[in-house]
């Protein structure tokens, strides 16, 4: 397992930092810091990118407009930079259940439409091939940093994968130094889970690892957790999206993929993992 980058991913982030994204700075060294600000410019971006951040997450407001640019990237030629399969795209974000409503409605769709064009304006320019070169030897870095905890996370994500039925066979680790390093996401394509963030955490990988092993099972038994009419108080109320069903079953899956987490990372692996969501972890 070795961490990678991904140009189209570092290219949202490239843009999002020379429109105020503020996120990069936390917990980075003081020589991190200083190198990505050099990167900024007073040279006009696409205000296409201004429109990431938005008011429905307060603790980051860049959810989840920033991760649905990472995952429509997955879906942009990399030859004419062009969507592709767009409708398969429109699945992905309609099908997530972490997404309220009002964050995928047609303000949304109409805003998404024209990423091609401000993205190949972003990776057509000089400043970011420069910051490219320097993002590849970021990850080269974090390689060798990180070798012994990717290995932990290699054979606890196979252990997983084997015990629980993930239909999962490839695992991609993205990091790019601008995102912030507790945002962190995933993407599933076909038989790949990409997971994205700005910093390698061992904890954050199994963790988004979890929510798609997890989640079928929440849905089997949606009636019982619904029922339960519980809170938790570890949340942030976006977790709950509108407050509607959908948000509730989104919250508890939340709370039980933290509690999972640290289970499974001190190789604690439940033998009946729906018993263990529905009754030790209610």
């Amino acid at each position: 397992m070795k961490i990678i980058t991904n140009s189209k991913i570092s290219a949202v982030y490239f843009a999002l930092l020379q429109c105020g994204y503020d996120f990069f700075n936390i917990e980075r060294s003081k020589e991190h810091i200083d190198t990505l600000k050099r990167f900024i410019s007073t040279a006009q971006c696409p205000k296409f990118f201004n429109e990431v951040r938005q008011n429905t997450c307060a603790v980051y407001p860049y959810w989840p407009r920033a991760f649905l640019l990472e995952t429509a990237a997955h879906f942009i030629d990399d030859a004419s930079l062009e969507y592709r399969n767009f409708d398969l795209f429109k699945e992905k974000v309609f099908s997530a259940s972490n997404i309220s409503d009002a964050e995928r409605g047609e303000a949304f769709w109409d805003w998404i439409v024209r990423f091609p064009e401000a993205l190949s304006t972003i990776m057509k320019s000089k400043r970011f091939a420069k910051y490219v070169v320097f993002v590849k030897q970021w990850v080269e870095d974090q390689n060798a940093v990180h070798k012994d905890e990717l290995d932990l996370v290699q054979n606890c994500l196979e252990i997983c994968t084997e015990r629980y039925g993930s239909t999962i066979r490839d695992i991609e680790i993205c990091l790019d130094p601008i995102k912030c390093v507790y945002s962190s996401d995933y993407t599933l394509l076909d038989s790949r889970f990409i997971f994205t963030s700005g910093a390698f955490r061992a904890d954050a990988v199994v963790h988004e690892f979890l929510h798609h092993v997890v989640h079928p099972y929440i849905e089997k038994s949606s009636a019982k957790v619904l029922a339960a009419k519980q809170k938790w108080n570890d949340l942030d109320e976006s977790y709950y999206l509108s407050g509607d069903d959908a948000g509730i079953l989104n919250a508890f899956e939340e709370h039980t993929v933290r509690v999972l987490s640290a289970d499974i990372l001190a190789c604690k692996y439940p033998h009946d993992l729906n018993k263990y969501i529905l009754l030790d972890h209610h």
